[in-house]
């Protein structure tokens, strides 16, 4: 099963990365005073708690940014959706969650953050276009994907996990 999976993928680098990234995830994103439960389905599942799901979070960013760059100046006042506003105040968490993650011991703490962050991007991106957007919310909005692009690799790198620029 694993492998009919992973042929799916464009090269033995990728499949490579998601496996031993969704690895990591499902052993690192159970509290420690708990036992781990291995499941190959769950730990490649693209729809749910998985280093797969935030894997194509981060892919998809890139792909956004592919195509266009954000400009240095953007008005991010125009940021004011629902999902604009939860992304950007989840974004604000990050440094939060490295020292909370730090000082208990506890890389639980950065897998929960992680997903929560790539929950919240889709959220974002199903519900906001970016690249269709009127020009200066496009900036407001390119700028957004940047930002959790960078949060996104920065949370995956910490817990051991590639961040893949395409899947």
């Amino acid at each position: 099963m694993i492998l009919f999976i992973l042929s799916f993928f464009k090269t033995k680098y990728d499949a490579k990365s998601i496996a031993y990234g969704a690895i990591k995830y499902s052993i690192l994103k159970v509290s420690h005073e708990k036992n781990v439960v291995f499941n190959w389905e769950s730990a490649l599942n693209f729809e749910g708690e998985s280093s797969p799901y935030m894997q194509y979070a981060h892919a998809r960013a890139s792909s956004i940014l592919s195509k266009t760059k954000p400009k240095n100046k953007a008005n991010l006042s125009l940021l004011n959706s629902k999902e604009e506003i939860l992304l950007i105040k989840k974004l604000e968490e990050f440094p939060e969650i490295i020292n909370s993650a730090l000082a208990s011991l506890k890389p639980s703490l950065m897998c929960n953050y992680a997903y929560e962050l790539a929950k919240l991007f889709t959220n974002f991106y199903h519900n906001n276009p970016v690249l269709k957007a009127e020009e200066s919310l496009k900036e407001a909005r390119l700028s957004l994907v940047y930002a959790t692009k960078i949060v996104l690799k920065n949370s995956l790198s910490l817990l051991g996990i590639e961040s893949l620029e395409r899947m």
